[in-house]
C-alpha cells in the first residue's frame, strides 16, 4: 500500500528536539517499510495515490485528517492517539479526528477508556517496541544510579526527583541523571540552581537514541514522574533492560506495567518518591520484586510483536467498508 504516516513536526533533522511523536512516527514507517508497503513521513498530508494515511497526534493533525477526506474518500484513516489527545480529556477537535477514523492506535491499554465507548472497537493497542541495548552495560558497584528521560515542561513535572534526592538519608549513593532538551524557560535557571546545590543530581541534556538507551540499560532504577504520559517509550526501553521504573500512578504507566506494579507513587509527590527511592537502594528484595515484575512484560514489547499488531490493524480496516 501507499501510505502517508503525518506526524507533528514530521522528520527528526539534525539538532532538533527529538520528540515521542517523531520516534513514533519513524519507528512505524520503518515497521510498516518492512512489511511491503511505501511510507512516507510527512509534516502535512499531500493529496496524491495514498491508499492510507496515519495521523498521529488527532489533535494536531486534524487538518490533515480533513484533507485526507475530501482528496480520499475511499482512502482509509488510522488515528494515532498521543497523550496531549487523550489527558486529561480529548478535546473537540480530537474528537472529530477519532470519529473520522477507520482505525485508531492506542499506546497502553488505559488508553482506551478515553475513546467515547461509540469508537472503541476501532482501537488496537500497539506497544512501542524496544532493542534492548548491547553489550548489556554493567551497573554500577559504588553508586545507585536512577535516570530520569523527558523533555523537561510542567507536564513531567521535571524537577521532582532531583527534589526527592534531597530528602534521602546522608549515607545514599543515589545519584541522579536527567536527559532531556529544557522546552519550558523556567527550567534552566531551575536546573542551573539544582546542579549547584544538589551533589546527587547530573543533568545531561537530549542525548542520542543510543545514548539514551545506554543510560536506561546502566541504571539500577528509571523514574517516570510525569502527571500524565499517552504511553512512554521510555517505559518500554526500561521495560526491555530489565531496568525497574519507578512511577506516578497515573493511566500511562497503569496502563503498560500493570495495576499491580508495586513501584508506583502519587502524583507530585516528592516525599513519597524518596522512600520509594531508599527502598530500591537498602532493600535488595524490593529491588528484585520490580525487576522480575519489568522482566515479564519484556516480550510484549519486541519489533516482531509491533509489526504482527501495526499488519493485522492494516488488515482490519482495509478489509472494513
Amino acid at each position: 500500500m501507499r501510505i502517508q504516516i503525518v506526524s507533528p513536526g514530521g522528520e527528526l533533522q539534525d539538532g532538533q528536539t527529538r520528540t515521542g511523536n517523531r520516534s513514533t512516527a519513524t519507528q512505524w514507517g520503518r515497521l510498516l517499510s518492512e512489511l511491503g508497503h511505501e511510507v512516507a513521513i510527512l509534516n502535512a498530508f499531500q493529496p496524491g495515490e495514498v491508499e492510507l494515511l496515519i495521523a498521529l497526534h488527532g489533535g494536531k493533525s486534524v487538518e490533515a485528517v480533513r484533507s485526507f477526506r475530501k482528496y480520499q474518500p475511499n482512502g482509509k484513516l488510522i488515528v494515532g492517539l498521543a497523550g496531549t489527545d487523550i489527558y486529561p480529556e480529548p478535546d473537540p477537535q480530537t474528537l472529530g479526528s477519532i470519529a473520522a477514523a477507520d482505525g485508531l492506535i492506542a499506546l497502553q491499554e488505559k488508553a482506551i477508556e478515553k475513546v467515547p465507548e461509540e469508537h472503541r472497537s476501532k482501537v488496537a493497542v500497539i506497544l512501542q517496541s524496544a532493542i534492548p541495548f548491547q553489550p548489556a552495560p554493567s551497573k554500577s558497584e559504588d553508586t545507585f544510579d536512577v535516570s530520569i528521560i523527558g523533555h523537561l515542561r510542567e507536564v513531567k513535572a521535571p524537577l521532582l526527583l532531583a527534589g526527592a534526592s534531597r530528602n534521602l538519608p546522608p549515607e545514599s549513593r543515589i545519584r541522579v541523571f536527567q536527559a532531556g532538551n529544557i522546552l519550558e524557560s523556567p527550567y534552566h535557571d531551575a536546573v542551573r540552581v539544582e546542579t549547584e546545590n544538589n551533589s546527587r543530581y547530573r543533568y545531561l541534556g537530549q542525548l542520542g537514541r543510543q545514548s539514551t538507551a545506554q543510560l536506561i540499560a546502566s541504571s539500577h532504577v528509571m523514574c517516570m514522574t510525569s502527571v500524565n504520559e499517552g504511553g512512554a517509550r521510555v517505559v518500554g526501553e526500561a521495560i526491555v533492560n530489565h531496568t525497574p521504573v519507578l512511577s506516578t500512578y497515573m493511566d500511562g504507566s497503569i496502563g503498560m506495567l500493570g495495576e499491580s506494579y508495586p513501584g508506583y507513587f502519587p502524583v507530585g509527590d516528592g516525599d513519597a518518591l524518596a522512600e520509594l527511592l531508599w527502598k530500591c537502594e537498602s532493600e535488595p528484595e524490593f529491588l528484585s520484586a520490580l525487576t522480575d515484575a519489568v522482566s515479564t512484560l519484556a516480550p510484549g514489547y519486541t519489533p516482531e510483536k509491533e509489526r504482527k499488531d501495526l499488519a493485522a490493524l492494516l488488515a482490519r480496516v482495509c478489509k472494513s467498508g
